[in-house]
This record gives C-alpha cells, sequence and structure tokens, in this order.
C-alpha cells in the first residue's frame, strides 16, 4: 500500500478556482491479532508496519511470552492492513481493545521504575544539525503536510526516520527498528516533530534514552516525569535556539551557574 495518494482537488488562487492535482497522505486502518485475538485497531500510515508492532508492543508491555518478532504476518488490501502475531504465552490488556489513533488514551506503562544514567554530551550545534537532517529526510511531510515524524539519531547521525499520521506511531517505528535490529539505545537522541506528551516520555524513557528533542512544546507532566527519571527534555528548536526543559547537564555548553 503506497504511502501517499494523487487526487484530483479544487484549489483557489489569485480570485480563480483551478482544477489541479494534489498528493495526500494515505491513512490506513491497521488490524493487529496475537494469535487469533483482535487486540489492535489504530490509524496509521501504511509503512514501516513490522517496526510499529514490535515498538508498540514491547515499549507497552503487553506481550508475556516467547514471540519472534521478524515472523509478524502482514497482509494488505485496498482499504486496511491485517498483522498476526504468534504467541506461546498470554497477553496483558486488561480487557482492553485500544483504539485511540495515537494510543495516548490508553497506555499499559503502570509505573516507570527506572532512571536513565547516559554520559552522553551533545553540542548545541550538533543538535541543530540533526534537526536540518531531520526536517529534509521527513520527505511524506513536504509532499502532504500531514504526518509526524520522528527519528533516533547519535550526536552525529540520523540512523532511522519514520512518519505517521499518528505521532506515537511514529515514534514506535523508530524504536521498533532499533529492536529488530539490535541497536543500543545507549547514547541516542529521539526527535520528534510533534509536542512532548507525557505518553512520548514514557515511551523513550522505558528504553533509557537519554535525549528527546521536538521543534513543540513539552507538557508540564512530561516534564515532571523527565526529571524524575533523568530525561533531557529539549523543545522550541527553531533557527538558532531552544529550550531545556531538563536534565541541561547534556548539553555540552552548559555549565551550572
Amino acid at each position: 500500500m503506497n504511502p501517499v495518494r494523487n487526487i484530483k482537488i479544487i484549489r483557489y488562487k489569485d480570485g480563480k478556482f483551478d482544477e489541479c492535482d494534489d498528493i495526500v497522505a494515505v491513512e490506513a486502518k491497521l488490524r493487529l491479532y496475537i494469535n487469533d485475538e483482535e487486540i489492535l485497531s489504530i490509524s496509521t500510515t501504511p509503512s514501516n508496519i513490522r517496526e510499529l508492532i514490535t515498538g508498540f508492543l514491547m515499549t507497552e508491555g503487553i506481550l508475556k511470552g516467547e514471540w519472534c518478532p521478524e515472523k509478524i504476518s502482514i497482509e494488505t488490501d485496498e482499504k486496511e492492513i491485517k498483522a498476526k502475531v504468534i504467541l506461546e504465552g498470554f497477553t496483558s490488556l486488561e480487557g482492553k481493545t485500544i483504539t485511540s489513533g495515537c494510543l495516548a488514551s490508553v497506555s499499559f506503562i503502570k509505573e516507570l521504575k527506572t532512571k536513565i544514567v547516559d554520559d552522553l554530551k551533545v553540542e548545541a550545534y550538533s543538535l541543530f544539525s540533526l534537526f536540518r537532517e531531520f526536517q529534509l529526510k521527513s520527505q511524506l511531510y513536504r509532499e502532504t503536510g500531514c504526518v509526524h515524524s520522528a527519528a533516533i539519531a547519535d550526536k552525529d547521525k540520523i540512523l532511522f526516520l519514520s512518519e505517521d499520521v499518528g505521532r506515537h506511531n511514529a515514534v514506535d517505528k523508530v524504536i521498533g527498528w532499533a529492536l529488530l535490529n539490535k541497536v543500543s539505545f545507549a547514547g541516542k537522541i529521539i526527535l520528534v516533530s510533534g509536542r512532548v506528551s507525557s505518553e512520548m516520555a514514557l515511551k523513550v524513557a522505558k528504553w533509557k534514552i537519554p535525549i528527546i528533542v521536538s521543534r513543540a512544546a513539552p507538557t508540564s507532566l512530561a516534564v515532571e516525569l523527565a526529571n524524575n527519571v533523568g530525561l533531557t527534555v529539549i523543545g522550541f528548536l527553531r533557527g538558532n535556539r531552544f529550550n531545556v526543559y531538563s536534565n541541561p547537564q547534556r548539553i555540552g555548553e552548559y555549565e551550572q551557574k
């Protein structure tokens, strides 16, 4: 399934209406089955589906048993995507079926008991360079203007970028990519295009990733959580400026006053 679709639209410009071609992002229904039970129904961009499923299931701790993410079966037709995970164990869903498009209303992370201990230091110029690369590689957003982007990087370069109609989905995709490719989360940075909510901070902190950077703002709960677990949250990275909301010691130029 292609992540974009060409359509005819009516465009108004300079006092005139004209029919022209345009590109829109495809929003597809993903139904996820564990064994024969449907446990997830969300809207997603039809790319990196294996990474999305892996990132979501592993981060939320839904699976309680042996499974092989490389053997997720995925079937696609014109309207929806069906994915199936074979599990020798059981799921921990507490009777809930998730229907949120971005998974923001339900989180299976009950209580995060972790502390991020990572000596990563990154210079401000590296953050600006990474975000320029991030924006250049967000091709689907540049074509359609209606998706979120997320990436995982080290302090020198972006390792993997994904885009999705759901911002939480985009983060799950990059986490899933790292898990599938056995990439360590130590010394890594998550870049996101949208706001940093508490759910977003939880996903990053779960894997002890030390820094998350956004061009938008974090919520108060995200900042509180970040301070508790040792996560560095950077927001409003635009032009040559940014705000550090928690744990500024990971920014190379910063000196405690």
